[in-house]
């Protein structure tokens, strides 16, 4: 079944105020009241209508959920969106409420989160996750200098629309950098490290035609494989599916005659489970406190559950959790699909639902990419 595209608003509303203001910033208490006084008026409204204008075509697509008043609802009150407004503020803001808003916006599982500020907002926004969730920053505030802010909010949309448009769109950690304000108003510019978000990259991929992926299908497959094998975690069960692309991984391991059509498990640099079956599997999950699925696409059926590898069935996945699942695939294998959503059967309609999104494909050493999952009903 076809899905609709969740994106989340969230908004500082005093983001910016402090640039014009000549407070060097916005994070002080009373940058607001300053700023009226001085009348100055926030431009958020237009960054954000740029965002909600480009998106108007694509209505039938998206839903939105957001926050009440200036941290999200206000901003939506001349288009004919589908807005949940999933968290409630009072009207004196504070940067707390922005860790919450994020909190309870990040539950809903969007596709992608925006938020519209500075530094300092992106510094609640790291706060307020528990996930790698996917982010954006609509550049509104003073000082910008984290990396995970759009050039421009028409940026921001580009980025989006190709999500939309199911285009292959990068992701990276990108990190939160914000400045001591008192230094900075004292004419010294220092910077520290806050955390880091998962954002879409710079550099969007499109679709290639190409009529043999071989040499580049391999080349990745061997980036891949020395990824997964330098970052394995000690002590930590990794369940191996089944296809060719997990075979790669598993020679690279230096499992001896891996298993093609089925689900080895690897520990602590061993072989622990060859070929296993769903009961052996679930008593093996038992012994670990930490587990990792790994699970590729099959071919230009861009199915990456419930075919081939129904060892890992819906049990096992509800016990290990969706959030542990890593899915492989290089892009050549991506381009194949021609812009048709990777498709879950897991037997579990609630674990279907909990799949369902825009998730993280590895597709080379380091190198992830955004892409739609869909179930039937």
């Amino acid at each position: 079944m076809s899905r609709i595209f969740h994106i989340s608003l969230v908004v500082n509303p005093v983001a910016g105020l402090g640039g014009p203001s000549g407070l060097k910033g916005s994070d002080a208490p009373e940058t607001p009241k300053i700023a009226r006084e001085l009348g100055v008026e926030s431009a958020i409204p237009q960054k954000i209508a740029i965002m909600l204008e480009g998106l108007k075509e694509f209505r039938s697509l998206i839903r939105f959920s957001t926050v009440s008043g200036a941290m999200g609802e206000a901003y939506f009150a001349d288009y004919d969106f589908d807005v949940e407004v999933a968290h409630h503020v009072r009207n004196d803001t504070v940067a707390l409420d922005t860790q919450k808003a994020v909190h309870t916006l990040e539950e809903g599982r969007p596709d992608i989160l925006l938020f519209a500020g500075g530094d300092g907002t992106a510094r609640d926004v790291c706060r307020g996750l528990t996930s790698q969730q996917v982010c954006l920053g609509i550049p509104s505030g003073v000082k910008m200098h984290s990396g995970v802010f759009a050039i421009t909010p028409q940026a921001a949309l580009s980025v989006v629309t190709s999500m939309l448009s199911r285009k292959l769109v990068a992701v990276r950690q990108a990190e939160v950098r914000d400045i001591d304000e008192r230094s900075f108003k004292e004419g010294r510019v220092i910077t520290k490290h806050f955390g880091e978000l998962m954002v879409p990259d710079d550099q969007l991929l499109v679709q290639s035609v190409k009529c043999s992926g071989l040499p580049d299908d391999e080349m990745a497959l061997h980036e891949i494989s020395a990824f997964i094998v330098e970052t394995l975690e000690e002590d930590t069960l990794y369940l191996l599916g089944s296809g060719g692309s997990l075979k790669h991984i598993k020679e690279e391991l230096g499992i001896d005659q891996p298993t093609l059509l089925g689900v080895d498990a690897w520990a602590n640099d061993a072989l622990v489970g060859r070929d296993l079956n769903e009961p052996d599997i679930l008593e093996l999950i038992e012994r670990y406190d930490n587990v990792r699925i790994l699970l590729s696409i099959i071919g230009g059926q861009g199915i990456v559950l419930g075919r081939g590898n129904q060892q890992l069935s819906a049990r096992v996945l509800e016990r290990v959790g969706a959030q542990n699942l890593q899915f492989i695939g290089t892009q050549e294998r991506l381009h194949a699909l021609q812009g048709k959503p990777l498709r879950v059967d897991s037997g579990s309609d609630e674990l279907n639902h909990a799949l369902a999104g825009y998730q993280k494909i590895l597709c080379g050493y380091d190198d992830f990419v955004l892409y739609e999952v869909v179930y039937s009903a």
